[in-house]
């Protein structure tokens, strides 16, 4: 892969047709620009708008990173399935694995396959199993079989929803860590050894996330934060991945959960996500929260980077934030205490962002 010139890096098994590409990155900005406003006020906004004017003056040029994506075309599902088309993913089996790659899947087979390819293509030095939860899908997931080996698939005879799907599957798990990784990502170089390296290293690290690329390129998440009501923050969102206030390790708040790694001892011990807060939204910040109370920490890794297509498996409409206020909402009486103790309010942003970014 190339490096510092700012583009993505498109691989032959497709890219995204101009037009669409557009109209996700639009969805994104909007998106961004929202959350923004409601988690962090105007002073979110005009800290934000600071980045993308040094941006525009080439102040940060340097920070651009190329990462090795497979974008995908329209009707490229609907070829998906045909005999022929798609070269099968063989894996290798081992007895005794370090780590269970846990990936939840509902439809979407296509995104499951690049998943699949890029760990395949990227995950080297550590013996590792996959197991997939076929969550009662109606394409062509449900004959995963025919063109992925080595892989223990689950098909459920009900639908669970991702976060009972994820604790159904975590049964299963046999390795000293557990990872959880939506099937609508693809991981980059070293992602794997860079997570287990940060468990290895520390033993009182009990949870620990990667850093989240957009496909543009630009960062979904580089650890969250979240307020004393509750609402949560992805930091970094929006900004480029390559930022010194983006790449060192360090403690944060939650991890989403797209890429995630804990210890099976730790999750067992835990009873996986809380079911109160099915189908999903906000298990992934109570289980940081649960890691916490154990007397563990939970660290944002930058040297594990995955890039995620998030929107592809679900979509923002009125119902979904209806859920995630509802979750929110038990969040808070959950964790009012702490949150009351440990958190700071929006208001303190700024002071917060400076406090996070004086070592980088």
């Amino acid at each position: 892969m190339g490096k510092g010139d700012g583009r993505v890096e498109r691989s032959n098994r497709g890219c995204y047709r101009g037009g669409i590409k557009e109209k996700m990155i639009t969805f994104h900005r909007i998106k961004n620009a929202f959350n923004i406003l409601k988690n962090e006020g105007w002073v979110g906004i005009k800290y934000h708008w600071a980045l993308v004017r040094d941006k525009e003056k080439g102040k940060r040029n340097d920070c651009h990173k190329v990462y090795d994506i497979c974008f995908i075309e329209e009707g490229d599902a609907e070829r998906f399935g045909k005999e022929g088309v798609l070269k099968p993913i063989v894996f290798d089996e081992h007895i005794e694995p370090l780590v269970s790659i846990l990936i939840p899947v509902y439809n979407q087979a296509i995104y499951t396959y690049y998943c699949l390819q890029s760990i395949k293509k990227y995950t080297k030095n550590i013996p590792y199993e996959i197991i997939i939860g076929d969550d009662c899908s109606t394409d062509i997931s449900k004959e995963m079989e025919r063109w992925i080996k080595g892989v223990h698939i689950i098909h459920h005879h009900e639908n669970y929803q991702f976060l009972k799907n994820c604790n159904k599957i975590s049964v299963e798990a046999k390795g000293k860590y557990i990872v959880f990784l939506n099937n609508d990502t693809q991981v980059q170089q070293g992602w794997l050894e860079a997570l287990v390296g940060v468990m290895e290293a520390d033993k009182n690290i009990g949870l620990a996330g990667s850093k989240l690329v957009y496909p543009d390129g630009l960062v979904q998440e580089a650890g969250g934060i979240v307020w004393k009501d509750g609402y949560v923050l992805q930091y970094g969102n929006g900004r480029q991945a390559g930022e010194a206030a983006l790449n060192f390790k360090r403690v944060v708040d939650y991890i989403s959960g797209a890429a995630i790694i804990v210890r099976r001892e730790l999750w067992e011990k835990i009873e996986g996500f809380d079911e109160r807060f099915a189908p999903a939204y906000y298990e992934d910040v109570d289980l940081a929260f649960q890691v916490r109370e154990r007397g563990y920490q939970v660290v944002y890794q930058p040297d594990s980077e995955v890039v995620h297509f998030e929107g592809v498996t679900e979509r923002m409409d009125d119902g979904r934030m209806i859920k995630i206020e509802t979750n929110r909402k038990l969040f808070h009486e959950k964790w009012n205490k702490v949150l009351e103790k440990q958190h700071y309010k929006k208001e303190n942003y700024t002071q917060l962002v400076k406090r996070m970014e004086k070592y980088s």
